[in-house]
């Protein structure tokens, strides 16, 4: 089985990610691959990191100390994919809802 992973940054976006990880958990795969969704907490000062452990607890969350910025908080979770070996990632900005 081959595996997705959808890296979405979130920076003080509560409100969005919660909208957006519910339409990840009902995409439809093609035959032969999974999805891993991997949330990277740019450095939120808003509790993001700790209510979205709370409330999906089926996603891996990645607490950056400090606020990478876009491609810093991106490319945390670029490495961590490639040290898991996935086979292709999808880079989703959390205001993104999926169908």
């Amino acid at each position: 089985m081959k595996t997705l992973v959808a890296i979405v940054l979130n920076w003080n976006g509560l409100t969005d990610t919660r909208a957006l990880l519910p339409t990840l958990a009902v995409c439809r795969m093609p035959e032969g691959w999974r999805l891993r969704v991997m949330v990277v907490d740019n450095g939120s000062t808003d509790g993001s990191a700790e209510a979205l452990a709370r409330e999906f607890p089926g996603v891996e969350l990645v607490a950056l100390g400090e606020n990478r910025r876009f491609a810093g908080g991106n490319n945390e979770g670029l490495r961590r994919a490639l040290a898991a070996g996935d086979d292709a990632v999808m880079l989703l900005n959390n205001d993104t809802e999926c169908d």
